[in-house]
């Protein structure tokens, strides 16, 4: 016997799967529910159904991004600050190696003048706790003395965070950007082995660590 609960979730699910392609895409204000319905095959009324305005689809997105991000920033927590950082590298990689998108967060920011007050609401919290993320590492780094910079793990942390921001959208123009980046963030941070062959060695396993796509969103 079906269970009726289990299927409205998996339409949920396939909805919420949808949106966040042709938000991370196009972003939110160039989509309708229109593109999404068609790709179903269903009217409509089948989305509104689910989320009766495109604000609750797009705060929906937002708080699976923070579950996300939250179990994927916990799996890390044990690691070397210096691997963090490479996980947090595998997170641009992972949203570029999806035909060039930009990173939620990045999104978000680009759009947030333009979107309704309860989805900036969610944004800002979503926001600050990977800006927050970026700060830990960076002063777990310095504090285990396998980073060294100048000026404030706050401040360094900031620059991180909006590098990798950055670098997405400069890599839908230049492929290279992205690496480049991530390899002066190195430099920036004092990494002693930083030489141009550092980016091929995790070039190998970023993937593994993806965070879209779990079980359990």
């Amino acid at each position: 016997m079906n269970d009726p609960h289990a299927a409205r979730q998996d339409t949920r699910k396939i909805i919420l799967d949808l949106a966040e392609a042709l938000w991370l895409g196009r972003g939110f204000n160039s989509f309708s529910y229109q593109h999404i319905s068609r790709e179903l095959g269903v009217k409509n009324a089948a989305i509104h159904y689910h989320y009766p305005r495109k604000t609750d689809l797009g705060v929906a997105l937002i708080e699976r991004y923070r579950r996300r991000f939250a179990r994927f920033a916990e799996a890390q927590a044990g690691l070397d600050p210096r691997e963090q950082l490479e996980q947090y590298f595998s997170l641009t990689d992972a949203y570029h190696d999806q035909d060039q998108r930009i990173c939620p967060s990045g999104v978000l920011s680009s759009e947030y003048q333009t979107l309704p007050e309860e989805m900036q609401e969610a944004a800002r919290a979503f926001v600050a706790e990977m800006r927050a993320w970026a700060v830990t590492i960076v002063r777990d780094g310095r504090e285990c003395g396998v980073m060294q910079y100048p000026g404030s793990p706050e401040a360094m942390g900031e620059l991180v965070f909006a590098a990798l921001q950055g670098a997405l959208q400069l890599a839908r123009l230049d492929t290279a950007a992205l690496p480049a980046v991530k390899q002066q963030v190195r430099c920036l941070l004092g990494f002693a082995d930083a030489d141009p062959h550092h980016e091929e060695v995790h070039d190998n396993t970023k993937k593994s660590h993806e965070p879209h796509r779990r079980q359990g969103e």
